[in-house]
């Protein structure tokens, strides 16, 4: 990339000249989920083995995969004052809506042309805010070109288009409905119709949250056994949320969409080579949110050797599976914020945390979402249930 930010030099839903993209001061920070606005509430399988072996020979050989280039034209769409049209940002990234019309080559001149475009896509564009950020995407779009190529994989990841070299940006397919926003709707709806029938259920139904907590777990399960890496910053904003193609047949899911995990900025792969050297670049300008992050990962933010693991990334999505079973965000919300970080340092007790709260009803001794929860966010990493055994106790 040239020292100037790129400009927006796009088509757009207006006829005027292209719109640069927004720029902020220097000096790196790290990047937010592509999909959703945070709140301001805290700032920072088929045959899995067969599977695994496919994808190991495949990392073998990943310095040789190219990156996934996008070289079509976008359409940015604009709102009603000229304005791009942000999905989110954060303090160095921003996502945009954009339309993509796919076009249809007719490769055969003995036959009539079809029609000269399909129906638009509108898609996700996640370009940097600052030129620092640009190593970062790039390494992101390596990840996900290398873990699109896998079995499984849609299934799992939010679908990744390719990179924009002119914007140094990641086109995905967008898909603007995030658990963090769907915990909060189910969380008011259980506001509004509290009965001492439900009051002990998740928020959203102890089927639904089944369900849910059933495909997130297999979903990292994937990531850690098949892709081979630690996604490294899970936490309900970075999970967005497909809706399940009903049409046609017959209701059978008790969670009504499919749990996709999105920015893979702090991923790192899972060293098998125990004497090769640990890449830390990534994880140490990753953005970390209590009480999302592991306890051994906030004690280490000072150190430069630090990197997420596959144990640290089970106990955030326990946290998250937490989070949605009582409705809240925070977890510690009734806390300050200096108090909710001494508790988060001290995450293995959160599971007495949350049912301390104002919805730890929802977290009943000896429940589901307990046995669920507790298994994976013990004190010792090593000792904290892994994903293959984490998929037997949710589907009991």
């Amino acid at each position: 990339m040239a020292n100037t930010p790129p400009q927006l030099s796009l088509q757009t839903t207006q006829k005027n000249s292209p719109t640069p993209l927004p720029q902020a001061p220097s000096s790196l920070t790290p990047p937010v989920t592509p999909i959703a606005k945070e709140s301001n509430q805290e700032k920072t399988t088929p045959n899995l083995s067969q599977n695994k072996k496919l994808s190991q020979s495949q990392f073998a050989s990943k310095e040789n995969v190219s990156t996934l280039h996008f070289a079509d034209d976008l359409e940015i769409c604009r709102t009603d004052d000229n304005r791009p049209f942000e999905f989110g940002r954060g303090v160095w990234s921003i996502v945009y809506k954009a339309r993509y019309t796919p076009s249809t080559t007719n490769l055969n001149p003995s036959t009539p042309p079809s029609s000269p475009t399909t129906q638009p896509q509108l898609l996700a564009v996640k370009a940097p805010l600052r030129r620092d950020a640009n190593p970062v995407l790039k390494a992101e779009a390596a990840t996900l070109t290398r873990l699109s190529r896998l079995p499984g994989h849609e299934n799992h990841l939010v679908p990744f288009h390719g990179y924009h070299t002119e914007l140094g940006a990641l086109i995905m397919t967008a898909v603007p409905t995030s658990l963090a926003t769907y915990i909060e709707a189910q969380a008011e709806q259980a506001r509004i119709h509290r009965t001492t029938a439900t009051m002990f259920d998740p928020v959203q139904g102890p089927a639904s949250f089944r369900d849910l907590a059933r495909k997130l777990i297999t979903g990292l399960n994937w990531l850690h056994e098949v892709a081979g890496v630690v996604h490294g910053d899970i936490k309900p904003h970075n999970i967005l949320l497909r809706p399940i193609e009903t049409e046609g047949e017959e209701q059978t899911h008790a969670f009504e969409y499919e749990p996709l995990f999105a920015d893979f900025s702090a991923t790192v792969e899972i060293q098998t080579d125990v004497d090769k050297p640990l890449d830390t670049t990534r994880a140490s300008m990753s953005s970390f949110t209590p009480p999302f992050t592991a306890p051994e990962m906030l004690a280490s933010l000072m150190c430069s050797e630090m990197a997420p693991t596959a144990a640290s990334d089970v106990f955030s999505l326990a946290a998250t599976l937490l989070a949605a079973a009582t409705g809240d965000l925070l977890l510690y919300s009734n806390m300050n914020h200096r108090l909710r970080l001494e508790m988060a340092r001290a995450g293995h007790q959160i599971v007495d945390f949350a049912r301390s709260g104002g919805s730890g009803c929802r977290v009943p001794r000896n429940g589901f979402v307990e046995r669920l929860v507790q298994p994976a966010v013990v004190k010792d990493p090593t000792e904290r249930i892994s994903t293959a055994k984490w998929v037997e106790l949710v589907s009991v």
